[in-house]
């Protein structure tokens, strides 16, 4: 096999997210007691791959300060208790983990979204076992999170040392996982099916294109 490990990002990768995320986005406004977003600025903020504070900061006004962390918590709670069902798995996501698990390649979740989200998220649709690693956003979080390397250079490496980084890649639709991937210097799988735009994503020049998951399947035979 020519790639033996398999970053995976999670939101407009292996799952389609953006229902959820609006959601939580308009409702969260909606308690905090601010009107609700603009549409087209929260399509922008989910395909740019923001971090949720940036996420929430982007949809006020120019220079707003960075917002209190009751904003993020609130997001958060709502998404755990209200949006999380309005998450779906795009078409063939566990066909292609069934698959690469079958042949024996290692699966990681790597992902900026809060890690008890993912956890909840992956078990609820039964996908959790296929992956020997989940990592996310935590409250004592002491790593910072994609584009930045560490997560792979402190984290996966030493955990699957055996695994070198021209036998990695990394699959993700926006470009903090490109930039990630490129950081870590391992090939890197855009999926233009998901949330990122063609405009920021292909001068990246990632290693691949798909337009779905299981297009993915030939490039690792």
């Amino acid at each position: 096999m020519p790639y033996s490990l398999l970053l995976f990002d999670y939101d407009g990768t292996l799952c389609d997210t953006q229902r959820a995320i609006k959601h939580s986005m308009r409702r969260t406004f909606e308690i905090m007691g601010y009107p609700t977003p603009n549409e087209a600025l929260m399509d922008e903020a989910v395909g740019r791959g923001l971090l949720l504070p940036e996420m929430l900061l982007w949809l006020h006004a120019p220079g707003t300060p960075p917002l209190p962390a009751v904003w993020v918590d609130t997001y958060r709670a709502i998404y755990n208790t209200e949006a999380e069902e309005l998450v779906t798995l795009f078409p063939g996501t566990e066909q292609v983990l069934a698959a690469t698990a079958a042949n024996n390649q290692t699966l990681v979740v790597v992902s900026n979204k809060g890690l008890p989200l993912l956890e909840n998220s992956l078990s609820r649709f039964g996908l959790r076992h296929y992956f020997s690693l989940v990592l996310g956003d935590t409250p004592d979080r002491q790593l910072p999170l994609k584009p930045d390397p560490a997560m792979f250079t402190h984290v996966i490496q030493p955990r699957f040392s055996a695994i070198g980084p021209g036998a990695t890649l990394m699959i993700g639709d926006t470009t903090p996982d490109l930039r990630f991937a490129r950081n870590c210097g391992i090939s890197s799988c855009w999926a233009s099916y998901g949330f990122g735009l063609e405009n920021d994503n292909l001068p990246l020049q990632p290693t691949y294109r798909i337009s779905s998951l299981p297009e993915l399947l030939p490039l690792l035979q």
